[in-house]
């Protein structure tokens, strides 16, 4: 029994082409644990890290394909060109990317961050006024270079005064895996706010400020706000309220066959895509075909 014990307790040196130990069973014969795997080789190793970082940066490598395609081929996305981008794309591409979000999004969150006001307060002051300043300090700064038009730098303080954009906020923040529901509250916040503060703070604020931006202020540069307001409701209206507001009612309606239908095809992606056929359309080389 003495001697049996011992053979079973009995542990033996690594072998030589083996990292394992080896024990003795009562019968002195080795018993070897199964081998791990092999450890794939260095070369298999990265071409699997960089294909899965690849994969997940998907979209911003389909952005920088799009823009190249849109330089070599204007003619599909400029207005009136082959897919009437103004149309299909303006109105289209938009109202699709709103709609899966309303089938995906869960209305008790949108109510959620609907009132978290410090939510609002945080965003749109450093959209409106932190952002707005920032641009009109460098167009400042840049204004003492004469290689640089003035007209450009007016551009770029009309560019930091503009609310975010709804479409790209919405695609990159479910791209990130960021909270898509306040990002969508606070982005529709911040374009109902926009046609009322981003002319105030052009025309009254940041082009009287120097004497090289002001002349480059209309005479009536606040005359024609109620036709860019009706515009921009109008628009806003078709390509973002209505479909948000559809999915929200068939996602009540049909939920469970709402979120089958999410989670089998994937259905947050096609936003992604959308947003895609929208850089096609805005990139200068798709805009001007002269370019």
């Amino acid at each position: 029994m003495i001697s049996t014990w011992v053979g079973l307790t009995t542990l033996r040196p690594p072998g030589p082409m083996s990292g394992h130990s080896t024990i003795a069973s009562d019968d002195n014969t080795p018993v070897v644990p199964s081998s791990e795997p092999a450890t794939k080789p260095l070369w298999l190793r990265i071409a699997t890290r960089t294909g899965a970082f690849l994969l997940e940066q998907w979209l911003l490598l389909a952005m920088g394909l799009v823009v190249l395609l849109a330089y070599f081929f204007p003619s599909v996305g400029k207005r009136g060109g082959y897919v009437v981008s103004e149309y299909t794309v303006t109105y289209g591409a938009v109202a699709i990317i709103f709609l899966c979000s309303g089938l995906t999004l869960p209305f008790d969150k949108l109510v959620k961050h609907a009132r978290n006001i410090r939510l609002h307060i945080i965003v749109q002051l450093t959209s409106f006024l932190l952002t707005s300043a920032v641009f009109f300090g460098i167009a400042c700064a840049a204004a003492t270079s004469p290689d640089i038009e003035t007209s450009n730098l007016v551009g770029f303080i009309a560019t930091g005064a503009l609310p975010t954009t709804i479409n790209s906020n919405v695609v990159m923040t479910r791209q990130a895996g960021g909270d898509v529901a306040a990002t969508m509250v606070s982005v529709t916040l911040g374009n109902l706010l926009g046609p009322f503060i981003t002319p105030l703070l052009i025309a009254k604020l940041y082009l009287p400020a120097t004497k090289a931006f002001a002349q480059w202020l209309p005479e009536q540069a606040l005359g024609h706000l109620p036709e860019l307001y009706r515009n921009v409701m109008f628009q806003m209206g078709l390509s973002v309220y209505v479909p948000l507001a559809v999915g929200q009612i068939v996602r009540a309606i049909w939920t469970k066959q709402v979120e089958h239908v999410v989670a089998r095809y994937r259905l947050a992606k096609i936003g992604s895509f959308c947003l895609l056929a929208l850089i096609w359309w805005v990139c200068p080389g798709a805009d001007h075909a002269d370019l």
